[in-house]
């Protein structure tokens, strides 16, 4: 039988019916290849601070994405989770920023970047030991903010022994049996010794306090009992009964107007004349007036009623000059033992 060509229609059916494969191919080709993307496509969150993004990512890891997001990290600067962590869908990323902070501690000053959120973090993170008693401004457990400042002071503490003076105290006696200005001693005083310990505190090397652990006497004190007079009259050779402010015991000496006594002869213009101007006669004498005032009355026991009228360069303290007629009394008087009374009613 001979073949029959075959008509037009049926040519182009043929070709609508392969263009028609062709393309259900291409796209079943297209959304194999789309199914594949989304697969292996992945949506993170990444937190940097307060800016938020959504991120769609083929890579595998942390590190990758946030490459390709253009984000930089700091050397201190911190990823939750790691870098190196595999990438999931849905995941959280958050980048915590490391900020400044500054440490002052062992006379020094520390300058740090960190993401801690407590003190005593920080301080672990920079190798800072603090001791049981060093003091921690704010206090190891305070929130961190950036820019603070923390300081930490070293206590230390150490003991010192020292020998210490126990003082004595003055115990005064009245003695009915003594005159107004006499005084004595009945027991003489002497300071005692302890030995005082102290436990010091430092803060940063420098003394702050001392608090005092033990006290141990050595040698024990004594105190100084002085008894003093009360009677304020005397009676004089003559059997008169003379009031008085004060007395003293004093050394007298002797004197008179002449060259061995003065260095003055008869013809000097200041022989026989004392340092307040009056003329030497019996019952002027000498005296240092720190002890005696210049022109006070006195009754010198053994001398009689005198003046405070002169002065003299040994006549220094508890010491006074009587004054004689002549060189040879003088000599007899010699020096001696004497009571001295400061009479009452000076005016």
């Amino acid at each position: 039988m001979e073949d029959k060509p075959l008509i037009p229609e049926t040519r182009q059916a043929g070709r609508r019916l392969k263009f028609s494969v062709l393309i259900a191919v291409v796209l079943l080709v297209l959304a194999g290849a789309a199914g594949i993307c989304w697969l292996f496509r992945k949506d993170v969150t990444i937190l940097d601070g307060n800016t938020v993004r959504e991120v769609k990512t083929f890579k595998s890891d942390i590190k990758g994405v946030l490459h390709d997001a253009g984000i930089i990290l700091g050397p201190k600067d911190e990823v939750v989770p790691s870098l190196n962590q595999s990438l999931k869908k849905g995941m959280e990323i958050k980048i915590i920023r490391a900020f400044p902070v500054k440490i002052r501690v062992d006379g020094g000053e520390l300058s740090v970047m960190t993401t801690k959120n407590t003190v005593g973090d920080v301080l672990c993170e920079a190798g800072i030991e603090i001791g049981t008693e060093d003091r921690v401004e704010p206090s190891l457990d305070g929130a961190t903010y950036p820019y603070m400042e923390i300081k930490v002071t070293r206590i230390t503490y150490d003991y010192v022994t020292e020998n210490q003076r126990i003082y004595y105290h003055l115990i005064k006696k009245k003695n009915d049996s003594l005159e107004k200005g006499i005084t004595r001693v009945i027991q003489p005083g002497r300071e005692g010794v302890k030995e005082v310990i102290y436990r010091v505190t430092y803060e940063d090397g420098v003394e702050v306090s001392r608090e005092v652990i033990s006290e141990n006497v050595i040698k024990e004190h004594q105190d100084k009992i002085v008894e003093y007079g009360t009677i304020d009259t005397f009676t004089t050779s003559r059997g008169e009964r003379v009031r008085f402010t004060k007395a003293y015991n004093m050394i007298a000496t002797a004197y008179d107007a002449g060259y061995q006594s003065t260095g003055k002869t008869p013809d000097h213009p200041e022989y026989g004349i004392t340092y307040t101007g009056m003329k030497v006669r019996r019952g002027v004498v000498a005296v240092d007036p720190k002890v005696i005032p210049l022109g006070t009355r006195l009754y010198v026991e053994g001398y009689g009623f005198a003046i405070a009228a002169d002065t003299g360069s040994a006549i220094k303290g508890y010491r006074i000059d009587l004054y004689h007629d002549t060189y040879e009394e003088a000599m007899r008087y010699g020096r001696r033992k004497v009571k001295v009374y400061i009479l009452a009613d000076q005016d």
